[in-house]
């Protein structure tokens, strides 16, 4: 697997120049007054949500990691996303190019609900496109109503799943659409279409309840679907479909055909995949791994000085981010790599 162990990025440029190499470029660092609840990425632009803390909004950023300009994209509906006993809080996000779309969940012990958020660049407004509220017991379930969830993104398309599900948990109906400025249009319909993992070229990786992936055109046509050996997270990127499995292996697939391509093994705790040029991301606690999906050489890039939140990786570079304590009081950063210095890592 040549596994190789941890270092911190500045022991690891510091021994290049004792080589007498070229030294790696610094990392690029974002600091967040509050803990980071979950990242997004697309080409140079990372969006993170910052948590809410005392009387304090919850917010939501925007981080360009070439330019480095940052920007405000969240306003009041996403303020109190931290507010209520039993909610997520901004559960998750995506990008596409300028746009941004978020969703944040709320909840108490009898109801929860989901709002999806959009934003775009860049002159960021937060506009309100969906809501859906489900009621039951929120600690036991079953709940019965709507759900928003599988939101995805990449280049143009930005698309989203929604569903309901009757008294007894059953989904009744569901849809994976895509976000417009007019607000969401079906792309496709039926249990099958939820949920959404990735979006890549104008095409959606979709993880079914059964355990398959299904490849959905922007257009709505099932272009492949997939059977791995189990599935906990799926990530599609040109030619490759890359699944992380319950048995700690990264299969990948050809995105086209289906066809089984490799099987490489990932530690125990692998999380938070994502690919891009060949290359697979993930993190295992605190460490971010990089593996080359056609000889499965897999490294120990860094060690983050807490768990690591999410990992995204993009023709820039990787992103990922961790929280800590400084002087008592919470605290986040988002960490850039290059991708040169991500590339060469893993040949």
């Amino acid at each position: 697997m040549g596994l190789r162990l941890a270092l911190p990025v500045a022991l690891l440029a510091a021994l290049a120049l004792s080589a007498g190499a070229e030294p790696a470029p610094a990392p690029r660092i974002k600091n967040t007054k509050g803990w980071i609840e979950s990242i997004a990425m697309d080409g140079p632009r990372v969006a993170y949500d910052v948590g809410a803390q005392g009387s304090a909004c919850n917010k939501l950023f925007v981080w360009n990691v070439l330019t480095e300009g940052g920007a405000l994209v969240s306003g009041e509906g996403t303020c109190g996303a931290d507010s209520t006993s039993t909610g997520g809080g901004v559960v998750k996000i995506a990008v596409a190019g300028t746009r941004i779309a978020w969703i944040v969940n709320l909840g108490g012990n009898t109801e929860s609900s989901d709002y999806l958020y959009t934003a775009s660049l860049p002159h960021p407004t937060e506009r309100r496109l969906a809501s859906a509220t489900r009621r039951g017991d929120v600690d036991s379930g079953p709940l019965e109503g709507g759900w928003i969830g599988g939101l995805v993104g990449d280049g143009d398309l930005l698309a989203v799943n929604t569903w309901a599900t009757d008294d007894s948990g059953s989904v009744t109906r569901a849809s994976l659409r895509s976000i417009g400025a007019r607000g969401l249009s079906a792309i496709a319909t039926g249990p099958g279409t939820i949920v959404a993992e990735s979006a890549d070229l104008g095409r959606i990786a979709v993880l079914r309840a059964d355990g398959k992936v299904a490849i959905y055109s922007a257009g709505g046509t099932l272009l492949t679907a997939i059977a791995p050996s189990s599935a906990r997270e799926v990530a599609l990127r040109k030619d490759y479909v890359v699944v992380l499995t319950e048995g700690k292996t990264l299969e990948i697939y050809n995105a086209s055909t289906g066809a089984l391509v490799n099987t490489w093994p990932v530690p125990a705790g692998a999380a938070h995949l994502d690919v891009h040029s060949g290359i697979a991301v993930y993190s295992v606690w605190r460490t971010l791994h990089a593996l080359r999906l056609t000889t499965g050489k897999d490294v120990a890039l860094v060690t983050a000085k807490r768990k690591i939140v999410d990992v995204e990786i993009e023709a820039p570079g990787v992103a990922y981010a961790f929280n800590t304590v400084k002087r008592g009081k919470s605290v986040g950063d988002v960490v850039f790599l290059p991708f040169a210095q991500v590339g060469a890592a893993v040949g």
